[in-house]
């Protein structure tokens, strides 16, 4: 951009720019941050308390199909939840599998997503609330009701066909054309303002020196001049006093 055409631009739509601008890296950063996390721990992390998931399984088919991106609503506090809002009947909820949950026991420990087949209830002899789950393509429910302590949070939404965008984000040639490769470029320009910046900044100063250097200049001869008027008077009056002192002889 010229220094012409950034001299014409509008305050405010400069002020826009930079808050898009900056908008933008804020939210990459923190998808960095984010997938970095991921990466690293295995967990499905947290953004403005929701996560995502991805449908791994037909359990749910006919309301949600595998590969599937589900969006959870984090709960914190699953028993105060209930014991305030309160956990209902149909409602999706994403949990991890307790022990003895599936035949095998293959997804103790995993995230699962199923509707809630039953209100939340208290069993005495554990001294532990739970809920009974059902998978809506399952004939029955879950083999093992699901301790609130375990329920993620409720599912809220969903995204067909973005699953294999999840992935390729997921994988590292995916993370850097989405995340670093933006990243870099927001940087660069950053850098080519900070640099357009200080040399405004300089040009200015050398500007503002030039203008003290020529007023300087110009008092210097103004008290020059000032001063050759003063002994000029002074003459003139001494010459004049000179001249009377003549005219009385």
């Amino acid at each position: 951009m010229s220094k012409a055409h950034k001299k014409k631009m509008p305050k405010w739509l400069d002020i826009t720019l930079k808050v898009i601008e900056w908008t933008l890296i804020i939210f990459i950063v923190v998808c960095m941050l984010s997938l970095l996390a991921q990466r690293m721990t295995g967990n499905t992390p947290e953004l403005f308390g929701y996560s995502t998931y991805t449908v791994a399984t037909g359990s749910m088919s006919g309301t949600y199909e595998v590969g599937d991106i589900v969006l959870c609503k984090r709960i914190k506090d699953p028993l105060k939840y209930n014991e305030t809002q309160g956990f209902k009947e149909g409602d999706v909820i994403a949990f991890i599998a307790p022990a003895g949950f599936d035949k095998d026991n293959l997804l103790q420990g995993h995230t699962v997503t199923h509707r809630i087949f039953s209100a939340p209830y208290y069993d005495k002899e554990s001294d532990t609330w739970y809920v009974d789950t059902k998978g809506d393509a399952a004939p029955t429910k879950d083999r093992k009701p699901v301790p609130l302590d375990n329920i993620q949070g409720i599912i809220v939404g969903t995204s067909k066909g973005v699953s294999n965008f999840m992935k390729f984000i997921t994988k590292w040639y995916g993370f850097a054309t989405i995340v670093v490769i933006p990243l870099l470029l927001l940087l660069a320009w950053q850098i080519v303002i900070l640099a357009r910046e200080k040399e405004k900044a300089e040009h200015e100063k050398l500007t503002k020196q030039n203008a003290e250097a020529i007023e300087a200049h110009n008092k210097e001869q103004q008290e020059r001049i000032e001063e050759i008027k003063a002994q000029a008077i002074k003459e003139y009056q001494a010459q004049q006093s000179l001249e009377k002192d003549e005219n009385k002889k």
